[in-house]
Parts: C-alpha cells; structure tokens; sequence
C-alpha cells in the first residue's frame, strides 16, 4: 500500500487494486486502478501569508482514474510524486496481467 499526503489534510492511496482520495482520513472517492490513464503534474508558487513576502513551492497533481482526483504538495515531496506515479503504473499493469 503507498500513501501520499497533501496540504490541507487530503490524501491518495493506491492499495493494489484500488486508487482512493482522502479527505480528513474519509474516503471522498474510490476508483479501480486499472482505470489509471495519467497524471499531470504542474508546478505552483504562491505566498504562504496574503501580503508576506515568504513564498511556497507547490505541485499540483491530477491523477486520471476513471474520475479526476487532485492533490497539491510541497515541491520537497518530488520523490514521493514519483514514486506514487510509478506504483499508479505498477498498479495498472497488475490489473491488465
């Protein structure tokens, strides 16, 4: 089972089978892995404080899964994107085998 967590208390799990958005550890959506058609991934900067001059490197994923699930993360969190992407694959290819 692989986890990621986002800000703002979302999550995405990938057990195998499934592919699951969180919200606050409940389950918003649930899709079969097989469905997985591809994530795209983009690169946000924004300010941590409205008028602050402390800025946030973010990545903003949305991961295809029959629906759209989305999850932003701090850009520190790059290996875990990756590694989410490559268990999205191996989970896809576990489902067509």
């Amino acid at each position: 089972m692989f986890r990621i967590d986002g800000i703002n208390g979302e999550s995405i799990v990938i057990d195998g089978v499934w592919v699951e958005k969180l919200r606050a550890n409940n389950s918003i959506g649930r899709n079969p892995a097989d469905k997985y058609s591809g994530t795209d991934i983009k690169e946000l900067t924004r300010r941590k404080k409205l008028f602050g001059g402390e800025k946030e490197h973010l990545l903003q994923l949305t991961i295809g899964v029959g629906s759209f699930y989305s999850l932003i993360v701090p850009a520190e969190k790059r290996s875990e994107v990756d590694a989410l992407l490559r268990e999205l694959d191996a989970a896809r290819g576990r489902a067509t085998a």
